[in-house]
């Protein structure tokens, strides 16, 4: 990918990521990232793409294993951050009783940040315990042309 910017590598890794685990078609894949870009990738390209992606992951999650006690401590962070936002809201609603329209998009953040905490408390007990039980699971990434890859 090295007739790319930075900013269009990130970008297109982005979009291998997304439409990958959506599972498109490599060819919407590479039509996608034309459309986006006006740059076009090869079947080759969008294969190293994601196993450029996969390595990156696996050394991301490697790191969080190292710093385990540290991870926990940044996702209950956040979880307190969405809490602390969530009290901000509640704040807005009551303040603005005479305003509709406010309270209306404050309910309407209120329910996104409700749901991202309950995804993070569904998930909480998985990430916590993989840590803690320290497993050293592989990661497996399918292509369309080529067999899994296993980092």
């Amino acid at each position: 990918m090295s007739k790319f910017t930075s900013a269009q590598k990130a970008q297109i890794k982005s979009i291998v990521a997304t439409l990958s685990i959506k599972q498109f078609p490599d060819s919407e894949i590479i039509k996608t990232i034309y459309e986006q870009t006006n740059k076009t990738i090869t079947n080759m390209e969008l294969w190293n793409i994601r196993k450029r992606i996969a390595r990156e992951s696996y050394e991301w999650y490697q790191q969080l294993k190292k710093g385990q006690y540290e991870f926990i401590h940044k996702f209950r962070e956040r979880i307190n951050e969405i809490n602390w936002m969530q009290q901000k809201h509640h704040r807005i609603i009551e303040d603005n009783a005479k305003r509709p329209s406010i309270q209306q998009a404050s309910l309407a953040e209120l329910h996104k940040l409700t749901v991202t905490l309950s995804n993070l408390y569904d998930v909480a007990p998985y990430i916590i315990s993989s840590i803690k039980n320290n497993n050293d699971t592989s990661i497996s990434v399918k292509s369309e042309d080529t067999k899994d890859i296993i980092v």
